[in-house]
């Protein structure tokens, strides 16, 4: 983060009140098909890949490594139920952020906002 922008110590803090360290089994599933999507993870341990059904055939969508963030983007933004599942391919240390609080957040300091977007 801080290689991207330089943020002061509250924005940090702010940003760090907001984010939830998760330790997580491989194969567990961040997110599934059908339900919204709250929130986005960035990994900071570990690997993940995005995957749907067609046909009755898991389809990969993509990848997510060490550094990347992961999340159904479909549904994050348009509040619907996504096509999308999110599973850890090896025990994972992630950090998630719930949408709404982050935005609250890009309210309270532009120069978070400017990371974000």
């Amino acid at each position: 983060m801080t290689t991207i922008t330089t943020l002061n110590s509250q924005a940090t803090n702010a940003i760090r009140a907001i984010t939830i360290e998760r330790r997580l089994p491989r194969k567990a599933l961040i997110q599934t098909a059908g339900a919204v999507c709250h929130e986005f993870h960035f990994i900071v341990r570990g690997a993940a890949r995005v995957f749907y059904y067609k046909g009755g055939e898991e389809v990969t969508a993509w990848f997510g490594f060490e550094t990347d963030m992961v999340s159904a983007i479909d549904s994050l933004f348009t509040g619907q139920p996504t096509l999308y599942n999110v599973e850890l391919l090896e025990d994972s240390l992630v950090y998630s952020v719930q949408y709404h609080l982050l935005e609250s957040v890009f309210a309270q300091f532009p120069s978070v906002e400017r990371l974000g977007r």
